[in-house]
C-alpha cells in the first residue's frame, strides 16, 4: 500500500480521557441525527448532500470518531461554518437566501473522505484480500444494487464480521453503508436502538418514534449490514423474533434499500419454529453460504501475505526443546497437517493468532518467518492450554 502524507489531524488524546473523548465529545460536538440532518440539507445539491451524510457518518462513527471542530480545520473551514451548512441555515448574508456549500468545501470534503479511509485500512494489518472476503463484497453490491435482502451465512471464526465491518464498511462508507451487529436478547427495542445508534439517530425516543426516524435516515441507495442475526432469536421473550423479523422487513418495504443478513448457523433458527424467516429467506434472491472451514485458497492469500507459502504435503520441521529434566528433545510435525486440523477444528483466528505469535518468535530469533516458528508458536500456544501436573 502506498505511503500516506498525513494532514495535520486531531490534536493529541492522553490515554486517560480517550474513553471520554470517544464516547461523548466527539460524538455530542455533531448536535444532529442522522434524520435531522438529512431534513435540514434537502435544499442543497445532491452531491453536496451526499458529502455531508458521508462525512457527518464517518466521523460519529465510534471505529473512527472525528469531533466537528477538528473536522472543520481538517476541510479548511469553520466550526461556525459547518454547523450552519448542517443546520440548513447556511445563507446569503445579505439576501438571506439558503446557499449551497461551495464546490471547493465539497471536494474538501470528498478528499478528508478518500484520506481517512486509506488511512483507517492501512492499519488493518491484518486485513487480506481473499477469496471469500472477495464473494462477500459482491454479494453486499448486489445487495445494495438490487435493493433486496440477501442472506449471508456460515460458522464462526470463518471471516464474515471481519469482511463486513473492518473491511466493506469502511471501503464503502459514503453515507450508504451501515454496519450493525445484533446483541442476544435484546428484543424488539434493543434491535430497533441498536440501528438507530449505527445510524448516529439518538436513543432517546420510544421504539415506534425510533422505528419512524430510522424509516427517515435511511434512503433507497444505502445497505444496511445487519450482523449476527441470529442472536435476536435468544430472548426470553416468545414471539420476539417474530417481531423483530417483522420490524425490519418493515423498515426494507418503506426505504427500499439494500439488506445484508448475516447469521452464524441459520439452522438452529429455522428450527425454532420460526417460518417467518423461511419466507424471506426464500424470497431472498441474492444468498452466500460459506464454508464450514477456512479454504485452501483463502489460507494460501493469508500466509503469503505473511510471507510463507502453502506447504507441501511432504514437508516436515523439527522442534528442539528441553524438558522439565532439561533433557533435549525433538518433535516433528508436518505444517499442512497442523493447518488441516486448525481449520477443520478451531477455524480461522487459531491459524491467524499463530501467524502473529511465530512472527514474534521470528523478530527475537532474528530469522526470517519459517514453518518452524509457526509450528513452535502452535506448540506453544497447545502446551499452554493444557494442565499442569500436579505432584501427589
Amino acid at each position: 500500500m502506498d505511503q500516506i502524507k498525513l494532514p495535520p489531524s486531531r490534536p493529541e488524546i492522553k490515554e486517560d480521557e480517550q474513553q471520554s473523548i470517544v464516547g461523548n465529545e466527539s460524538r455530542a460536538s455533531w448536535q444532529f441525527s442522522l434524520d435531522t440532518l438529512r431534513a435540514n440539507i434537502a435544499p442543497y445539491s445532491a452531491d453536496a448532500q451526499e458529502a455531508i451524510v458521508s462525512a457527518f457518518l464517518w466521523c460519529t462513527d465510534p471505529l473512527h470518531p472525528v469531533p466537528k471542530p477538528d473536522f472543520a480545520i481538517r476541510v479548511g473551514s469553520s466550526d461556525n461554518t459547518i454547523y450552519k451548512i448542517l443546520a440548513g441555515k447556511y445563507r446569503h448574508p445579505e439576501t438571506n437566501a439558503t446557499l449551497s456549500p461551495s464546490p471547493a468545501l465539497i471536494k474538501s470534503i470528498k478528499d478528508f473522505l478518500a484520506l481517512e479511509k486509506k488511512r483507517f485500512l492501512a492499519g488493518e494489518t491484518k486485513l487480506v484480500k481473499t477469496e471469500t472476503l472477495g464473494r462477500i463484497e459482491t454479494l453486499c453490491d448486489l445487495a445494495r444494487e438490487s435493493q433486496t435482502i440477501s442472506f449471508l451465512v456460515g460458522p464462526s471464526h470463518i471471516g464474515k464480521t471481519w469482511a463486513l465491518e473492518k473491511y466493506y464498511t469502511p471501503k464503502n462508507n459514503h453515507g450508504k453503508t451501515t454496519y450493525i451487529r445484533m446483541e442476544t436478547a435484546s428484543g424488539l427495542g434493543g434491535m430497533v436502538r441498536a440501528i438507530a445508534r449505527e445510524l448516529s439517530i439518538s436513543e432517546k425516543s420510544n421504539t415506534a418514534d425510533l422505528t419512524r426516524r430510522i424509516k427517515k435516515a435511511i434512503t433507497p441507495d444505502m445497505l444496511i449490514i445487519l450482523d449476527e442475526l441470529h442472536l435476536l432469536a435468544n430472548t426470553y421473550r416468545k414471539g420476539s423474533f417474530f417481531a423483530c423479523v417483522e420490524a425490519i422487513r418493515e423498515i426494507h418495504d418503506v426505504t427500499k434499500c439494500g439488506m445484508v443478513w448475516c447469521f452464524t448457523n441459520l439452522d438452529e433458527v429455522r428450527a425454532a419454529s420460526q417460518k417467518e424467516l423461511q419466507q424471506v429467506w426464500r424470497r431472498s434472491v441474492h444468498k452466500l453460504t460459506l464454508p464450514n472451514m477456512p479454504t485452501i485458497n483463502d489460507l494460501t492469500a493469508i500466509l503469503k501475505h505473511n510471507g510463507l507459502e502453502f506447504p507441501a504435503s511432504d514437508l516436515e520441521v523439527q522442534i528442539r526443546f528441553r524438558d522439565s529434566s532439561n533433557r533435549l528433545q525433538t518433535i516433528e510435525e508436518k505444517p499442512r497437517e497442523v493447518l488441516r486440523q486448525l481449520a477443520k477444528n478451531e477455524a480461522l483466528l487459531a491459524i491467524t493468532e499463530r501467524l502473529r505469535y511465530a512472527g514474534n518468535i521470528a523478530r527475537k530469533s532474528g530469522i526470517p518467518l519459517n514453518w518452524s516458528h509457526f509450528i513452535d508458536a502452535h506448540l506453544r500456544i497447545v502446551k499452554q492450554s493444557q494442565p499442569k501436573e500436579e505432584w501427589i
